[in-house]
């Protein structure tokens, strides 16, 4: 029992340490470019103009604090609301994404630094899906294996 334990700490430690410095690498990179994030947005067509600016106000923080909280989760209690954040910022964009490719938009992700410049694609929901899956058996891992 106990080396399933020891693997069970060491995936949910990957997965916060990955995903965390996912989203504090996006949300940064949105910091620095800030001037670009409302045209991103506005690429989507899905947020009113009138809404565009309160968007990219929020958008950088959000992903910012649910990578610091994804990386404070290894040592503090705050998954709860780690994992709220993060499991909601990659269903929303996962839905943008998904909504711009059915309308036949081509248009830059968004994604961050790493991305910079990449095109939305199927390969793009696959891949969203496959981080709220690792998010997912996070959760059901830490609920049913964890003391």
């Amino acid at each position: 029992m106990r080396l399933i334990t020891d693997m069970v700490l060491v995936f949910t430690a990957v997965v916060r340490l990955g995903l965390g410095l996912l989203f504090l690498i996006s949300g940064g990179s949105k910091f620095l470019r800030a001037r670009s994030v409302e045209r991103m947005v506005a690429n989507y067509r899905l947020v009113p103009r009138s809404l565009l600016p309160i968007v990219k106000l929020m958008l950088a923080p959000a992903e910012v604090a649910a990578g610091v909280l994804l990386l404070l989760s290894l040592w503090l209690p705050v998954y709860a609301i780690a994992w709220v954040l993060a499991f909601g910022l990659i269903l929303v964009f996962t839905a943008g994404v998904a909504s711009a490719l059915v309308r036949g938009l081509e248009i830059p992700c968004g994604c961050g630094l790493l991305l910079n410049g990449h095109v939305i694609t199927h390969a793009t929901v696959v891949r969203n899906l496959a981080l709220l899956s690792l998010l997912a058996l996070d959760l059901l891992v830490q609920r049913t294996l964890l003391p």
